[in-house]
């Protein structure tokens, strides 16, 4: 995983523009994804643009978000070649709060690239640690609800709610609360914005 830091103090050290060190750290990025394809790391995600960002000089925020569709643009343009290398493009985050143009295309160029896996890249946006592990107790509790232990659990509690009153009238199943309960850290992972998790995280600092 990277985290695509530096990029202001890149072009200030360098005497460039705010978006000229955002374009750099771009074309640096896509150095880096071809060794990594060439070495063959299966997974890479990359840390893009976090929740706190957003709180950015508006003509910065614009500057980033023009780039991201921008270049989703360019990928879905070259969605063969995409598919041909058999990559895999998952955009995760709290797309919610990205603006809608910049959402669609992420969810095209997501369908699109959906059942390629020889090579998955992760594009984190809109992201803070605190949004995933609200997002993953989310999904996490989702889950329980839906699963076959819990209405299995719903119908043994309204059979013995039935036994206990001596009736066998259609009543309210009494559902017991440990039933939505009980998530754990295998729960929280798989509902983790990136997964699986990273083995190395480089954080490119400017460099």
């Amino acid at each position: 995983a990277f985290i695509m830091d530096g990029n202001r103090r890149f072009a200030k050290k360098h005497k460039m523009k705010e978006a000229e060190g955002y374009k750099a750290g771009y074309l640096a990025l896509l150095r880096t994804l071809t060794y990594c394809y060439e070495l063959g790391v299966r997974y890479v995600t990359i840390y893009a643009f976090s929740i706190d960002n957003f709180r950015r000089q508006p003509r910065e925020v614009q500057c980033v978000m023009n780039l991201m569709m921008e270049k989703i643009e360019e990928i879905i343009v070259e969605e063969s070649i995409m598919n041909a290398y058999d990559v895999g493009v998952r955009i995760v985050g709290n797309l919610n709060l990205l603006d809608e143009p910049i959402r669609i295309a992420a969810e095209k160029i997501m369908r699109a690239t959906a059942n390629n896996s020889r090579f998955v890249l992760l594009i984190a946006v809109a992201y803070s640690s605190t949004d995933e592990i609200v997002h993953a107790v989310e999904e996490s509790s989702k889950d329980k609800l839906n699963s076959n232990e819990v209405c299995n659990n719903g119908i043994e509690a309204e059979q013995e709610f039935k036994e206990a009153n001596g009736t066998g009238n259609s009543v309210i199943p009494v559902q017991k609360t440990e039933s939505y309960s009980g998530i754990n850290l295998a729960d929280l992972e798989k509902n983790t914005y990136v997964n699986p998790h990273p083995d190395v995280l480089i954080s490119t600092s400017g460099e």
